[in-house]
């Protein structure tokens, strides 16, 4: 049995990597091919090409596209090649739905984490079609799909998966000094080159202006080695100090009393982590109005798009530095912006209470996989 997995972004790595780790343990005679990172290699998937590059909006994939044009190419040549049972698109819709439409119905295949066209370019689904079936991540997606006829499997969101609940914060506290009864404000500024370089002054300037006020430490994540130069030099420039930590999120974010968050998946982590946290999001002008004039989104962040409403602050562009402190402050103070946050967390936890999400999805797909053998 022959099957790929199609994923781009750290979490679609993240993501695949838990899936091929469920299809090694139901079959370890399955050969796995894919693009992804290096979590999706060490789970036993043959890597075809090595993805993500890291790119935000859509200069950033210009500036680039000649890599992406022979990506494109190459992937297609080797999966031709491959001939595999399967296909499993991850997420990464602006590459995968191309492969998709590329390849048809000539191989089977699913879209595991589909695009979000209930935000956007709603046209997409007829691309869609190709596939036996999508498999979302949101509960509210299912009737989208059902409603045009497209066979839809939800089993949860793998995020459940993914995060290590039993972590302790002693595993920071260990490497990183941090005082005790001094409230810590943990930074995760991203995974993208692009996105930390626009929001970690940002992140820097509202701790400084903290700092003036009130008696705070800070800690920064980087999710690998180069984003930690990245926040080094851009520290450099400003003349300031962090530590940086670039291990596991999980005891960064439990050692943290306040997080400071670009927007993604990670969103969800924090708020079943049951930390307190605010929004950020911020790229080039350019990359703003168009994402403005295409994104038909009221919310960024996806603990705010499930509830339909602000239950995270967002400041999205331009940063009102005031505003946000008096968030901050709410928060640390635990008023009531912070009894809101704790109160839907909780129900957050209940709407994506599915375990083992990786696990079931893998057994659907094995299955499916016979079938057309």
């Amino acid at each position: 049995m022959k099957i790929v997995i199609l994923a781009g972004e750290v979490s679609g790595d993240n993501y695949g990597a838990f899936l091929a780790e469920n299809l090694k343990k139901i079959d370890r005679k399955i050969e796995i091919y894919g693009t992804g990172g290096k979590k999706m290699e060490s789970s036993g998937v043959e890597i075809l090409e090595r993805i993500p590059f890291g790119k935000m909006g859509y200069l950033g994939i210009l500036k680039d596209i000649r890599r992406y044009w022979f990506c494109y190419k190459s992937i297609l040549k080797k999966i031709r090649k491959i001939k595999p049972d399967l296909i499993i698109f991850i997420d990464n819709p602006g590459f995968n739905l191309k492969i998709l439409k590329a390849i048809g119905k000539d191989i089977p295949s699913f879209y595991y984490i589909p695009p979000k066209i209930w935000a956007h370019n709603y046209s997409r689904i007829k691309i869609l079609r190709f596939t036996k079936g999508v498999i979302p991540i949101f509960p509210f997606e299912v009737d989208i799909y059902r409603k045009e006829n497209i066979p839809c499997y939800f089993f949860g969101h793998p995020v459940t998966d993914i995060i290590d609940f039993d972590c302790r914060k002693e595993e920071i506290l260990n490497e990183i000094e941090i005082k005790d009864n001094i409230p810590v404000i943990g930074i995760l500024p991203g995974s993208r080159k692009e996105e930390v370089e626009y929001l970690l002054p940002v992140f820097i300037r509202i701790i400084e202006i903290l700092k003036k006020k009130h008696n705070i430490q800070a800690v920064f994540s980087a999710v690998n080695g180069e984003i930690s130069k990245i926040e080094k030099r851009i520290m450099r420039r400003f003349k300031v100090s962090y530590p940086i930590w670039e291990k596991s999120i999980y005891p960064f974010i439990k050692s943290s009393d306040l997080i400071l968050s670009a927007s993604g998946t990670v969103n969800l982590e924090i708020a079943l982590l049951k930390k307190p946290f605010i929004v950020f999001y911020k790229t080039s002008p350019l990359n703003y109005l168009i994402a403005k004039s295409i994104v038909k989104l009221k919310f960024i962040s996806p603990v705010n798009i499930i509830f339909k409403r602000e239950i995270v602050p967002e400041f999205v562009q331009k940063i009102p530095y005031k505003e946000v402190i008096d968030k901050i402050e709410g928060l640390l103070e635990k008023k009531k912006i912070f009894n809101q946050q704790m109160e839907y967390f909780e129900k957050l936890k209940e709407i994506l209470k599915e375990k083992d999400v990786s696990e079931r999805i893998s057994l659907f797909l094995v299955k499916e996989c016979l079938r057309n053998i």
